[in-house]
């Protein structure tokens, strides 16, 4: 059965249950009363009631309201129930007067009106609680489900990263400089040491850690630059241009680093002549943008196994930053490949 098809069909019990109890519970004390003969009048009284509150769902945004916090709700509470208290109650007494003939209008009081329409806003009052505390039980559940959702994803992906950052290829490639550099350049091999120690240990820790300030990802997205400026040398030219009031926004850690690691893999490291990558970011409507571009390879086909990077990096920006975050590639430039991310700043 369909999430919405059970929704439906629970909403539809809970409505026949509730009102329906009420209705009993009414009718037994009536057949203890010296009326016994109207004890079926609370069965009339409470589908009006039922019919009322499913009319009141269809109209009112109670779904708006219930993600509202208690500060906002309670007052929306409060008037809806006097409103929808009053408006049953004079359909109650209208319905016993003309309907059920359980008295004349000469036979009414407004003393007896007014405990009515106080009764029933009691009831009222139960309804839309009961009905919002289905959905924050809804909600919960469905928070907790994301929540597990995304540990079991970061679980998942850990591998992934661990094998996306410290691939043996790149290790090799990153001895081997420094083997060569330890009778060349001592010093600048001393630095590449450095830098390796650094990022091996950020991504061994990424996954202890969601988010992370842009400035901490940029510096370690430079230290892998360096490494890779070694065995690519003048082939590689960087460019980085981001605006200062970005540096304290968080993003996901190892985003910026896997997409520039792409950049490079399957852009400059596959044209001869090389290429510029360059790291921009920016503030624009409400939203950090961020953008990685580089040269583009020479060949049209797809290389084998990109794109998987950028999958990985996506699902978990949606997992981490929500639907209005985003990452994709422009290829509309033959030259140029960029890959744009852009995250809202409140959840940045």
């Amino acid at each position: 059965m369909k999430p919405s098809s059970a929704r439906a069909w629970a909403y539809v019990a809970c409505q026949a249950g509730g009102w329906g109890l009420y209705a009993a519970f009414n009718a037994l004390l009536t057949l203890l009363t010296s009326r016994p003969e109207v004890w079926a009048s609370w069965w009339v009284l409470c589908l009006s009631a039922a019919l009322l509150t499913h009319g009141a769902r269809r109209v009112l945004p109670l779904r708006a309201w219930a993600r509202l916090p208690v500060s906002r709700l309670a007052p929306r509470v409060l008037l809806t129930a006097l409103g929808l208290g009053m408006t049953q109650n004079l359909l109650a007494f209208g319905l016993s007067i003309t309907v059920l003939g359980l008295f004349t209008p000469r036979e009414s009081s407004l003393m007896g009106f007014l405990v009515s329409g106080f009764v029933w806003t009691v009831m009222m009052t139960l309804w839309l609680l009961l009905y919002f505390g289905v959905h924050a039980v809804e909600h919960a559940r469905a928070m907790e489900m994301e929540r597990w959702k995304l540990e079991a994803a970061a679980r998942a992906s850990e591998l992934r990263f661990l094998k996306s950052q410290l691939q043996p290829h790149f290790l090799f490639n990153c001895l081997n400089s420094v083997r060569a550099l330890i009778s060349e350049d001592p010093a600048r091999a001393q630095q590449v040491v450095t830098r390796l120690s650094t990022l091996l240990r950020y991504a061994l820790t990424a996954r202890e850690r969601e988010t992370v300030p842009l400035a901490q990802e940029l510096q370690v997205v430079r230290d892998y630059l360096e490494l890779e400026g070694v065995r690519l040398e003048s082939r590689l030219r960087v460019r980085e241009d981001v605006e200062p009031g970005a540096l304290d926004l968080t993003v996901p850690a190892m985003l910026v680093q896997t997409l520039v690691e792409n950049a490079i893999k399957h852009g400059v490291a596959q044209v001869p002549e090389g290429g510029e990558v360059a790291v921009c970011a920016r503030l624009q409507e409400g939203a950090l943008l961020l953008e990685v571009s580089n040269t583009a390879t020479p060949s049209e086909r797809p290389l084998e196994g990109s794109g998987v990077g950028l999958h990985n990096a996506s699902e978990r920006l949606r997992l981490l930053c929500g639907a209005g975050a985003s990452l994709h590639l422009d290829r509309t430039r033959t030259d140029l490949t960029t890959a744009r991310v852009r995250i809202p700043l409140a959840l940045s």
